[in-house]
């Protein structure tokens, strides 16, 4: 059986509880965070891929010194949907517990 989605709105995602700093760009919601250092990076990109596996939903990742780039997007519907919000606050979670902050110009 198919997955269930539910359109969001640019809005209503960045409404959505602790997504107020990503941006919705087209049918994808972007996120940079400062890892300060590669290491740090690998670590955050590691519990992401935990969290995408998890939910069965994937996003695009750039790893590099010294950032993490997430572009998530629902592939089946070509829109931002209720899985992207539930991921988005899961990965920004994740994010608060390592320190890492998201950088300011996203």
């Amino acid at each position: 059986m198919a997955r269930s989605y539910q359109t969001v709105t640019a809005d209503e995602f960045t409404a959505a509880a602790g997504l107020g700093e990503w941006r919705v760009e087209g049918d994808q919601a972007v996120v940079r965070f400062r890892t300060g250092d590669f290491v740090t990076g690998l670590a955050l990109v590691n519990e992401i891929g935990r969290l995408a596996e998890e939910a069965n939903h994937h996003p695009d990742l750039t790893l590099s010194y010294p950032e993490v780039g997430i572009r998530l997007g629902t592939h089946d519907t070509g829109t931002v949907t209720d899985a992207d919000v539930a991921l988005a606050q899961a990965i920004t979670a994740v994010a608060q517990e390592l320190g890492v902050p998201v950088v300011a110009d996203s």
